[in-house]
């Protein structure tokens, strides 16, 4: 086959690499702007994670929480069976533990004269006194000679008073406590707050700050029903009331020389010098009969002393109460045992924060409890969140101990610093 010939002038190779320049130079030029785009994107790409670093970096750095590392609980031995009386309802407990054990179901019931430890207590917070001292008089009138009349008349307890007859706010307190004067009770509770109404109101604040949850006064002498507690209650009243030791002297005498009254008043607690018994206060009312709050002196094994208390409601006599009491106290002693719950720098709990700074709670003292075996200790460390850093030694809360019916405590505090966040942490971190 022959080629067809062309007619038209020459074609230069020249001149078609020049016409396809534009295309190439298209390429060339999308090429570019490619990189250009792809660094504008890389650029803007960092300056965003520039700034979610930074607003990372400056949000507020959370506190750090405490976990407790101390075991919750601790049971040390079996219970001891205690005699507990066949009726009415008891309990027991140790100065410095309060209430160790009590008869389930307890309800309030009235306390008759034991309400007169609270009286006392009041009037000791309204006109202070110390040991030694006898304090402001007291004059009787004649209104408070009719109101003696009256509850002789009743059958009540009562110390005999004349109008014009002075007192001392010891001799008074005497009076009340010893002989266990409903009169003197009316008299002295008028005198340190104003009326009987306002005493028994601060009788119930008191109550309140003893947390005597089961516990109501509605007079100042016990002789009202509506004046009702429970033994564990009572427990905590007597210890409370034995830490006062012008209230521990007077309770603890068999009797004293009073206005008034011919030769010695003797003390209504019977019991008192036997069997270590010290205090505190009798009572009997015939809607339950005898009430009685004990207090006897104990030496440990480590030969610390310290006071027992019994409380008991509802038994026939006063004698029944005196040898359930002094049964009770027999078992405590036999059982009772000082037991180290925590120890001083014993570590109980840390702060671990999430950028790897560490630091621990140690107790900031010795708990030792005297306890009855088999009781169960619950152990809670109440410590706050901290704010990084925190050099160490300040106190951060406290480890609660609650043995059941009481709560004790010890403080809690820092034994390293707890450095600041990291910089790498705060840049990097989620949530």
């Amino acid at each position: 086959m022959v080629a067809a010939r062309s007619t038209g002038p020459p074609v230069h190779v020249s001149a078609l690499a020049g016409e396809r320049i534009p295309f190439l130079t298209v390429l060339a030029v999308s090429a570019g702007e490619g990189g250009v785009l792809r660094k504008a994107i890389a650029g803007a790409v960092a300056l965003v994670l520039a700034a979610l670093l930074g607003i990372n970096y400056l949000r507020p750095v959370p506190h750090v929480a405490a976990t407790q590392t101390l075991p919750g609980s601790l049971t040390k031995g079996a219970a001891p069976t205690l005699p507990w009386p066949d009726r009415g309802q008891a309990a027991v407990g140790a100065e410095g533990s309060g209430v160790l054990a009590a008869t389930p179901g307890a309800r309030p019931e009235p306390i008759a004269s034991v309400a007169k430890v609270m009286t006392a207590m009041v009037v000791l917070d309204q006109k202070p006194l110390q040991t030694g001292q006898q304090g402001p008089t007291l004059t009787v009138t004649p209104a408070d000679v009719a109101e003696y009349q009256q509850a002789a008349a009743n059958g009540e307890s009562v110390v005999p008073v004349q109008a014009g007859e002075q007192l001392s706010e010891y001799q008074a307190l005497q009076a009340l406590l010893i002989p266990s004067g409903n009169n003197i009770a009316q008299i002295i509770a008028r005198w340190a707050s104003g009326s009987m109404d306002a005493h028994v109101q601060r009788m119930n604040t008191r109550a309140a700050e003893l947390k005597l949850r089961q516990t109501h006064f509605a007079d100042v002498s016990g002789i009202s029903d509506k004046t009702v507690s429970v033994p564990a209650d009572l427990i905590r009243l007597g210890e409370a009331a034995m830490q006062d030791k012008l209230l521990a002297d007077i309770v603890g005498q068999p009797q004293a020389t009073l206005p008034g009254v011919p030769g010695q008043a003797t003390n209504v607690n019977y019991a008192l010098g036997k069997d270590g018994i010290v205090g505190v206060k009798t009572g009997n009312i015939p809607q339950v009969g005898a009430v009685y709050l004990s207090a006897a002196t104990h030496q440990l094994a480590d030969g610390r002393k310290l006071l027992v208390f019994a409380a008991i409601q509802g038994l026939p006599t006063l004698q029944d109460v005196f040898d359930d009491a002094r049964a009770l106290f027999a078992s405590v002693r036999q059982s009772l045992q000082l037991q180290r719950v925590v120890s001083r720098d014993e570590v109980v709990g840390k702060y671990a924060a999430p950028w790897g700074s560490n630091s621990n709670i140690v107790a900031d003292g010795d708990l030792d409890v005297p306890l009855l075996p088999g009781t169960p200790v619950a152990i809670t460390l109440a410590a706050r969140a901290l704010s990084a850093p925190q050099a160490a030694g300040p106190t951060v809360g406290s480890i609660k101990v609650k043995t059941g019916f009481e709560e004790l405590q010890v403080p809690a505090a820092l034994s390293d610093d707890l450095g600041a966040a990291t910089t790498s942490w705060r840049l990097t971190r989620l949530g």
